[in-house]
């Protein structure tokens, strides 16, 4: 007569079943807490790094990923940048480097003010008083582009009318060729100070943030540690 000491095969049966059922179950969750982890470490540390990298970077900025949640089904999580309003978003040139894309100032100017000047980009003038992100207020810039002409909604343009009804406010104008620099200009009173230069050099910038290689490097770093602290949970949950 066979003795039997230790696991029966029902019991090894019945191990193997539950075994099957926690990896059926409990990996898929388990792997989808460590993905949904280790994005947002890549976000926390993309802030990190554009906080670094840039000059004052805006919210919007530093909000411009998002992350795109794995679940147990699709086990799949990515960090994507939003999508720029129009045409390349800045912070691929910031990545690769190169010219930088035209502005909606620039295209309005371009494509709306009759000038003899070639413009290629507009940039605050070096006497521009700049918010706390270093870039000119919206309300100065709306000002100044109803002024000029530029405006895209014509409605939204300058009157001689309007323009006596706001008597003693800043108005901004663009000089006729030979009288002051080109770009816009600023009229307060009896002084007058530079707003926007017309430059005809698109700016260029170098490689500064490598988003998808520092992406990768923080994914392979955190995921193992991530997956182990996942499982743990996973495996405490079991029924």
């Amino acid at each position: 007569m066979n003795r039997s000491t230790g696991i029966v095969p029902t019991d090894l049966r019945k191990l193997a079943a539950t075994l099957r059922d926690v990896e059926r179950k409990q990996l898929p969750y388990a792997a989808m807490l460590a993905l949904n982890a280790t994005g947002e470490a890549v976000l926390d540390e993309n802030k990190m790094l554009m906080q670094r990298v840039f000059d004052r970077p805006t919210r919007w900025t530093l909000n411009a990923f998002f992350l795109r949640r794995a679940t147990k089904r699709t086990l799949e999580a990515t960090v994507e940048r939003k999508d720029a309003p129009r045409g390349r978003h800045y912070l691929e040139v910031e990545e690769h480097g190169g010219p930088r894309p035209k502005t909606g100032i620039e295209r309005l100017i371009i494509g709306n003010v009759a000038t003899e000047q070639h413009i290629e980009a507009v940039v605050p003038a070096r006497g521009a008083k700049l918010n706390a992100f270093g870039n000119l207020p919206a309300g100065q810039i709306q000002r100044a582009l109803s002024n000029i002409g530029a405006q895209q909604d014509r409605a939204q343009n300058s009157t001689d009318r309007s323009r006596k009804r706001s008597r003693g406010a800043a108005q901004y104008f663009v000089p006729k060729p030979g009288q002051l620099s080109p770009g816009v200009w600023k009229r307060q009173g009896s002084r007058i100070a530079k707003f926007l230069s017309f430059t005809d050099a698109s700016p260029r910038y170098a490689p500064r943030f490598d988003m998808q290689g520092h992406g990768r490097a923080v994914a392979v770093r955190e995921l193992p540690g991530r997956m182990r602290a996942a499982l743990k949970k996973a495996l405490s949950t079991a029924r």
